[in-house]
């Protein structure tokens, strides 16, 4: 086999994975569905003439975090059984054109079906409130700027669960959140260690890229350059994600059954 990455092949993957897996992704979908419709039945009934849609977008969150981490985290599940690793090592693919395959179904497949999924129990679930005149529905006027926040969060947690799914053999999602949680307590550590012992103490951090200094009887902000502040703020929003996968790509290579 060229071990060169092909389009073509990649796209053979992709169909592979769904007839292989068909039943398990259709029931997925259904499930998913079924749950959505669930919760905003029972919202509708427990609202009275007046409804938030600040409330659908709380359960938007919730669930696409939940449902989608434990997704990912089964993303090369495979792996941990003799039986299915060994198969899924022996398909005529390259490491890197399965790694793809994996955040194709795990991070834009599932986040395609997801919004489809509740936008459209969303509104039908709205069509219906509306046929009460008496019913009042409270819409949110901007959407755009926590959308874009929480889909940086989104991506680069969905990616590191991918990560986990090749990395733990069992139980991958919980040992995932028991990792992130030890990596997020060793930054914390990290930023009081540096904070109190390497900072003058009249100078407190006001952000990734600004700090004060505290006088006797003033206090001065400093700032870097706003080009430096923009590519550290793009840094931080976009490196997560590729860090992930790259440390994916790499466990996949050496990985053995």
């Amino acid at each position: 086999m060229n071990n060169s990455f092909s389009f073509s092949r990649l796209g053979l993957l992709i169909k592979k994975q769904w007839f292989d897996n068909a039943k398990l992704y259709s029931l997925s979908i259904l499930a998913l569905i079924g749950l959505l419709a669930i919760i905003f039945i029972f919202w509708a009934i427990a609202n009275e003439n007046r409804y938030d849609e600040e409330d659908t977008y709380i359960v938007f969150l919730i669930l696409l975090f939940g449902a989608g981490l434990i997704f990912a985290s089964t993303t090369f599940g495979a792996l941990s059984d003799k039986a299915k690793g060994t198969y899924w090592l022996s398909i005529p693919a390259t490491h890197l054109e399965k790694l793809f395959c994996g955040i194709f179904y795990s991070l834009i497949a599932f986040l395609v079906v997801y919004l489809v999924s509740f936008f459209i129990i969303q509104q039908i679930t709205f069509a219906f409130i509306r046929i009460n005149p008496d019913n009042d529905i409270r819409y949110m006027s901007n959407l755009k700027e926590p959308a874009i926040l929480f889909f940086y969060i989104f991506l680069a947690l969905q990616s590191l669960f991918i990560l986990g799914s090749v990395y733990f053999e069992r139980f991958a999602f919980i040992k995932t959140i028991l990792a992130a949680l030890f990596i997020i307590f060793l930054f914390m550590l990290a930023g009081i260690f540096f904070a109190k012992n390497l900072l003058p103490h009249n100078i407190s951090m006001r952000g990734l890229t600004s700090f004060a200094v505290y006088g006797d009887n003033e206090m001065k902000l400093y700032r870097l350059a706003p080009w430096i502040e923009d590519a550290v703020i793009a840094f931080a929003k976009f490196i997560w994600a590729p860090v992930f996968w790259v440390a994916t790509y790499f466990r996949l290579k050496e990985k053995e059954i």
